[in-house]
């Protein structure tokens, strides 16, 4: 299945550095490790050596290619969790000497703030930066002779560094395995995730084993005393007060907390939470105002409403919303829909037939679920309007025709709706590109209910995910017979 997109852009070496040194405090340790991660992967394209990156290395390269890293922008992986998950190391371990080695991309940042720690404790550090290849499911380490014999010789422990693990576990698995070849003790390797996990899970076999092999060290958000006093939301929680209960990915959620009439919403540390901030303020007449930002969360004001009703005032509304984002959010740039031509052929086993539409692509919403509308003593607000443009699943910044299928999909507002936002938006080509964006989310959201299934395996919320699977099957089916289009082609998934 695929539901994730490429989070990787293109940017001239000298912006990126000036981004960099224009930064100060963990900002701009972020953008270094942004940078370090690329020159990395410029450098080492097939096996990683040991390769100390320096200021030289940016001379090479005219543009790098940055990646997104995902637990600072969308999962309040804070660095302190790493100093403290260190500290326990230390206290644990007793190491004089200690391999740092952090997986591409934010495992380089993380690596360094754990080195960083281990030194000022008077631990002989050192850190080097690896990007595991292959499948997701069984990735691979492959490095240099020159890497392997220092990594053999060395007399100390190894520490590996990331975020995650995720559904597989390979990524830790894979360096550990590499460690193993050369010699390298189990007892001497230890994993520094973001959560804490015995690996029972895992889709992959070697991680299973191996996460069984190794003492683990982390640090849980709640020990930072943030919010204290205040009421959790993270997670689908938000749903108890709400009085809704659609299927939640726990895994994929903000944190946020509610403190008295204040919700706290993590956007992301630095930059990319500036731009939540920012679009709060443009989206003001539809979402709840941001007030301030602060330790990469948006404080807002709590807005206590319903779920809403699909009726004529919500159907004018979500087009009087969509025509806003067309309108005030375009980037200038056309709508790539040759990835989302590959995951419709890849999640339903069912190339798209026709043409692909042809428009420019909008910074939109992506997340036009009925429960992200509710009503209020001021009328229908639009929740959770901020992020999903910007997430690492699909569509990214793309044709606004992906939220207009994507409501009509989940509501069965039908041509009323269309109607309605094609005579606000003025985008009267809107009928024709919708047959491939209505194929293009169901797909996209047959996926995640997908591999949600698989991941939250034997819960109530796998339940509620098996139940919305079928439900975008029978919506994908044009034959009516209820045949889940996966059913044909599971082997591609």
């Amino acid at each position: 299945m695929i539901v994730y997109r490429e989070q990787k852009r293109l940017v001239r070496t000298r912006d990126a550095i000036a981004v960099a040194e224009a930064a100060s405090g963990f900002e701009r340790l972020m953008a270094w490790g942004e940078i370090e991660a690329a020159l990395a992967d410029a450098l080492c394209p097939e096996r990683d050596d040991d390769l100390a990156i320096q200021p030289r290395h940016c001379d090479a390269f005219a543009e790098i290619e940055i990646s997104v890293p995902e637990g600072f922008a969308y999962y309040a992986l804070d660095p302190e969790l790493y100093r403290i998950a260190a500290r326990r190391f230390l206290e644990d371990a007793r190491p004089a000497r200690v391999a740092v080695i952090g997986i591409r991309s934010i495992g380089t940042t993380l690596a360094a703030v754990v080195e960083s720690e281990l030194r000022a404790r008077g631990v002989a550090a050192e850190s080097w930066t690896v990007r595991p290849r292959g499948h997701p499911w069984n990735r691979e380490l492959r490095i240099t002779d020159r890497l392997a014999r220092r990594w053999r010789e060395w007399p100390g422990w190894f520490a590996i560094v990331d975020e995650g693990p995720g559904l597989s576990g390979s990524s830790f698995a894979s360096v550990a395995e590499c460690l193993s070849g050369l010699g390298v003790p189990d007892e001497r390797i230890v994993f520094l995730p973001s959560w804490q996990t015995d690996g029972s899970g895992f889709v992959s076999e070697t991680a299973r084993r191996r996460w069984q092999r190794h003492r683990r060290y982390t640090a849980d958000f709640e020990e930072l005393g943030l919010f204290p006093g205040a009421r959790e939301l993270s997670a689908g929680r938000w749903r108890e007060m709400c009085g809704t209960w659609p299927a939640v990915q726990p895994q994929h959620e903000r944190r946020k907390y509610l403190c008295g009439d204040r919700l706290f919403k993590f956007a992301g540390y630095g930059r990319y939470g500036r731009e939540k901030l920012e679009r709060a303020h443009r989206l003001s007449a539809f979402t709840t105002p941001a007030l301030g930002f602060e330790n990469g969360f948006l404080e807002m004001r709590w807005v206590p409403g319903r779920p809403a009703r699909l009726c004529p005032g919500l159907i004018q509304r979500a087009a009087e919303y969509l025509a806003f984002l067309r309108r005030e959010f375009r980037t200038g740039e056309p709508a790539d829909t040759g990835p989302l031509a590959e995951m419709i052929a890849c999640n339903t086993g069912e190339p798209w037939p026709g043409p692909l539409p042809e428009e420019e692509a909008v910074v939109l919403d992506g997340r036009m679920l009925p429960h992200e509308w509710i009503e209020t003593a001021d009328g229908f607000h639009k929740t959770d309007a901020l992020d999903h443009h910007d997430d690492h699943f699909f569509p990214g910044p793309h044709d606004i025709a992906w939220d207009v299928a994507a409501f009509a999909a989940e509501t069965s507002a039908g041509e009323a709706f269309v109607e309605h936002y094609r005579s606000q938006s003025g985008d009267h080509e809107i009928a024709a590109r919708l047959p491939f964006y209505r194929a293009a989310y169901l797909a996209f959201r047959l996926g995640y209910a997908d591999l949600a299934v698989r991941a939250l395996a034997g819960t109530e919320e796998a339940a509620r995910f098996d139940r919305e699977r079928a439900r975008y099957c029978r919506a994908l089916d044009a034959r009516g017979n209820g045949e889940c289009p996966t059913t044909r082609s599971r082997l591609s998934a």
